[in-house]
């Protein structure tokens, strides 16, 4: 069975094909930074915030967020 393109090269396709979908990637990947930026500065700051001036590392910090679930029911559970 032969290709159906016998005169293209099948280099030059996978190359503009590559360059293709890095074109597209870098837009998605700059979307997404450009709406996502402001919050993940503010998450940034707040982190540095914590660490550099009440010296909280983000592990604690980390370990605080995600046990949030369960102090929101204890507190929940002591106001009723």
């Amino acid at each position: 069975m032969t290709p159906v393109f016998d005169a293209v090269d099948s280099q030059w396709v996978l190359l503009l094909a590559a360059i293709a979908l890095i074109v597209l990637a870098s837009r998605l990947i700059f979307r997404i930074l450009s709406v996502g930026l402001g919050p993940m500065l503010g998450i940034l700051a707040i982190v540095l915030g914590l660490q550099y001036l009440f010296g909280i590392p983000p592990k604690q910090l980390w370990f605080e967020v995600s046990h949030l679930p369960q102090m929101a029911m204890k507190l929940w559970q002591s106001l009723t």
